[in-house]
C-alpha cells in the first residue's frame, strides 16, 4: 500500500471538518441572525450547497479508502492527489457563490473554470471505482 493512500481519509477529514464548520455558519445566519455571517454569505443556499457537498465527499472518501484497503488495491500516487485535491475543490465553488453570488457567469471562461474543477475528482474516484470493480469482479469470476 502507498503512504499516499492517506490521502483519502485526510481529505475526509478535512471535508468533514468543512461541513461542521458550514453548519454552524448556517446555523448562526438562519437561527441566530447574525448579521456578519449574512454580510459575508448572502447566498444561503450556496452555502447549504457547499455544506451537504462537503458532508457527501467526506462519506465518499471514507468509503473508497476503506474498500481500497480492505481489497489491498494499489492507486498510482497522482489519482489519490486528484482525489484529494478535486475533494476539497469542487465543494469550495459553492462557498464562493455564497460570497459572491455573481461569481460564475455566462462567458466562456467562466465555464471551463467549472468544467475543469470537476476533472480532478471525476478522474480520482472514477479511477479507484474501476479498480474496485476489476478487482472485485476478478476475485469473484476468475
Amino acid at each position: 500500500m502507498s503512504a499516499e493512500l492517506y490521502l483519502l481519509p485526510l481529505a475526509a477529514a478535512i471535508c468533514l471538518i468543512m461541513a461542521l464548520l458550514e453548519a454552524w455558519l448556517l446555523t448562526a445566519s438562519r437561527y441566530l441572525k447574525w448579521r456578519w455571517v449574512k454580510k459575508i454569505f448572502p447566498n444561503y443556499r450556496d452555502l447549504v450547497r457547499s455544506h451537504i457537498d462537503y458532508l457527501i465527499m467526506s462519506a465518499l472518501l471514507f468509503g473508497v479508502y476503506l474498500t481500497l484497503l480492505q481489497l489491498q488495491i494499489s492507486v498510482p500516487g497522482i489519482i489519490l492527489w486528484l482525489t484529494f485535491i478535486g475533494a476539497i475543490y469542487n465543494p469550495f465553488g459553492f462557498i464562493l457563490q455564497a460570497i459572491k453570488p455573481d461569481i460564475v457567469g455566462d462567458d466562456l471562461l467562466s465555464k471551463i473554470g467549472v468544467v475543469l474543477g470537476f476533472l480532478p475528482l471525476s478522474i480520482g474516484l472514477g479511477w479507484c471505482a474501476v479498480a474496485i470493480v476489476a478487482v472485485s469482479y476478478n476475485r469473484v469470476f476468475l
